[in-house]
């Protein structure tokens, strides 16, 4: 017989806040997602919304890190309006997501170092790796495989998937194909703009290797070449990002807190063509 059963660690507000989780949710799983700190690394696109799902879901305890401001060119896919240009992404969402939940603890950071690496990541359960810095992401990736803490990844294209990396899979850079192995974190932290776009541009090719996904991005006839070469910035359009946004969201918390759902290993690529209305799978080193 249901019955509610407020935890003693639960405040009234926060009670109130997940009541309507109870069901689809176990009493123990709402403080399983309370507690658990997950780190964000990304807050535009992707992290901005996936961040506020998991603070509605319940998630107290989020870690953040974003470089950048927020411009014009966000206000078409990102938790921002124009009172927001100019303003640190970070900044803004915390303000957001304290406004949801003011019991949150948010820990932010500016940008990723290998000074701060350690503190960046305590006691971390999971890491939503969001970022669109080539660099910093293979930096974040090689620390996340040695502490051993699952981390998950996808992109904003209208192809519904995520993958995971964990010590049972490929690791990052084998996955993408990078001739990245060699440098250490201080060439990393120092690519020239030109190798960190070329390296950009390398991670790109993986995800249109799908069926159907050039042609979509390619219905303005040139836009995808032109994306691809890097001569206009990466293509993105709300729908396809929000909804990406709340599968990882999904994924974060049935397959990272919880683990009730199995993770889908990289470089096991597997999804779902919401356009064509279609399941589609790959194995993207296969395809080198």
């Amino acid at each position: 017989m249901f019955v509610n059963q407020k935890m003693d660690t639960w405040s009234q507000p926060y009670w109130k806040h997940v009541i309507r989780n109870i069901g689809p949710i176990t009493f123990e799983e709402q403080e399983l997602i309370r507690t658990s700190r997950i780190a964000v690394l990304g807050v535009g696109g992707l992290g901005g919304p996936l961040a506020e799902n998991l603070i509605r879901a319940g998630c107290q305890d989020l870690v953040i890190c974003d470089f950048d401001v927020f411009d014009e060119s966000n206000l078409n896919r990102q938790i921002c309006t124009t009172d927001d240009l100019g303003k640190r992404k970070i900044d803004v969402i915390e303000d957001f997501l304290q406004k949801i939940d003011p019991e949150i603890s948010v820990r932010k950071f500016f940008k990723i170092t290998q000074q701060n690496i350690d503190e960046v990541l305590e006691g971390v359960k999971v890491i939503a790796l969001t970022l669109d810095d080539p660099a910093t992401s293979i930096f974040i990736a090689r620390e996340a495989r040695k502490r051993s803490i699952p981390m998950i990844e996808s992109w904003g294209v209208p192809f519904l998937f995520t993958w995971w990396f964990t010590p049972d899979s490929v690791d990052y850079e084998r996955c993408y194909g990078l001739e990245t192995e060699k440098f250490d974190y201080f060439e990393l932290s120092n690519l020239k703009k030109e190798r960190n776009l070329a390296t950009y541009q390398a991670l790109l090719p993986k995800v249109f290797t799908m069926p159907g996904v050039r042609e979509k991005y390619d219905r303005e006839p040139g836009a995808f070449e032109e994306m691809m070469a890097g001569k206009i910035g990466a293509r993105s359009f709300a729908p396809f990002v929000r909804i990406t946004a709340d599968f990882l969201s999904v994924d974060v918390i049935f397959s990272g807190i919880l683990e009730i759902k199995p993770k889908n290993l990289a470089p096991h690529l597997k999804g779902f063509d919401y356009i064509n209305m279609e399941v589609q799978e790959a194995n993207l080193i296969s395809n080198n």
